[in-house]
């Protein structure tokens, strides 16, 4: 196996001219005082053999001719990969191929497992109150009804807020004249009278005796310096009394009243008819809100968006249909309508309600709206 390897090993080093020489065979001869030596390798390609150890070198031979290719060598280990190449250009854009056929409709699924029942979502803001509906047609007066059983009475209601002042009465009777009373203590000296009617010149009295000197008086022209000290003593006490004020409007403001200049509007949150409303807000020595400007419309604004309900205002034209008028009889100074308002809808809309966006629009006075005062 040695030997064959060697073999061809030789075979790939040597020129191709003398592959043909030293491929030739040999066969075996009988030496005249040795052993006899056989040469085993093939044939053809095979290497030529040496005369024995202690032989002498044979003839050369004659140059045989050109041997057969030698075998296909093993293929040799892959080389290193060569660097990449620069980026091709892009090739054109092959045309669309045609469109393939539908394949068939494969099997319906299973129905899907139901997912878990969704959290509930918060609640959502309160929408602004929407415009009055127009009034229905009145119904038909249903039958009387029969007289009920008594009720039970009722538990005595909280007290209401105190009414008006009343009238002055007429005065009463003469009462009969009481029993004289112990006499009391003097009373002091009163204020000197009126100076009576002159009485008739009486008699000349005697001469009284001199009175005491009385003690100088003072000068009646006060200390410049001293009253300059009172003035800033009460111009000091003015301020902080002015600071004091304000803070506690704020705090009566907060959080149902806005003020505007010398004007402050506050509500307590009730809703009452027009004429509910302006006995409320005179009973608290103020009026129903009044806006004459838009920065005291934001104010009243401000409260009816708190509230988020609608306000009636102080203006009516319950005198002369289509022109609104304030409390005073003067005419409106600002407003703030609806666009198409005030139209009388229903030919009962004598008031002024306030929506939450500030806007106005006319209604009928016995509605129930909020109520803000003006003071």
């Amino acid at each position: 196996m040695l030997l064959s390897l060697l073999a061809m090993l030789l075979l790939l080093i040597q020129p191709q001219g003398n592959v043909g020489a030293g491929m030739k065979s040999y066969q075996p001869r009988t030496l005249a005082n040795a052993c006899t030596l056989v040469v085993c390798s093939p044939k053809e390609n095979g290497l030529p053999g040496r005369d024995g150890r202690d032989g002498r070198e044979g003839p050369r031979g004659e140059k045989g001719d050109p041997g057969l290719p030698g075998a296909l060598g093993p293929a040799g280990m892959p080389g290193r990969a060569g660097p990449v190449g620069p980026k091709g250009d892009n090739g054109s854009a092959g045309e669309p191929g045609p469109k393939g056929d539908s394949g068939p409709r494969g099997p319906s699924g299973l129905p899907g497992v139901p997912g878990p029942m969704g959290k509930d979502g918060p609640p959502g803001k309160q929408g602004n109150i929407g415009p009055q509906g127009k009034p229905g047609p009145k119904g038909e007066a249903g039958p009387k009804g029969e007289v009920g059983a008594p009720g039970v009475q009722g538990s005595a209601g909280a007290r209401g807020p105190a009414g008006p002042k009343g009238e002055k009465g007429a005065p009463g009777e003469l009462g009969a004249p009481g029993s004289a009373g112990a006499a009391g203590p003097a009373g002091p000296v009163g204020p000197q009278g009126t100076l009576g009617a002159r009485g008739p010149p009486g008699l000349k009295g005697d001469r009284g005796a001199p009175g005491d000197k009385g003690a100088k008086g003072e000068s009646g022209l006060p200390d410049m310096a001293a009253l300059r000290q009172q003035v800033e003593t009460l111009r000091g006490q003015l301020q902080n009394l002015q600071a004091a004020f304000s803070h506690y409007k704020k705090a009566e403001l907060f959080p149902n009243g806005r003020s505007v200049g010398d004007k402050i509007f506050k509500t307590v949150g009730s809703e009452k008819s027009f004429e509910g409303a302006q006995e409320m807000c005179s009973q608290s020595s103020g009026q129903m809100a009044s806006p004459r400007s838009a920065a005291e419309n934001a104010a009243v604004q401000e409260l009816v968006t708190a509230q988020n309900k609608a306000a009636f205002l102080s203006m009516t034209d319950s005198k002369k249909e289509g022109t609104f008028v304030y409390p005073s009889g003067e005419p409106l100074v600002y407003s703030n309508w609806v666009p198409g308002e005030p139209n009388n809808n229903g030919g009962a809309e004598n008031c002024v309600e306030m929506f939450t966006n500030g806007k106005w629009n006319d209604k009928a006075c016995g509605e129930h709206r909020l109520v803000v005062c003006e003071f």
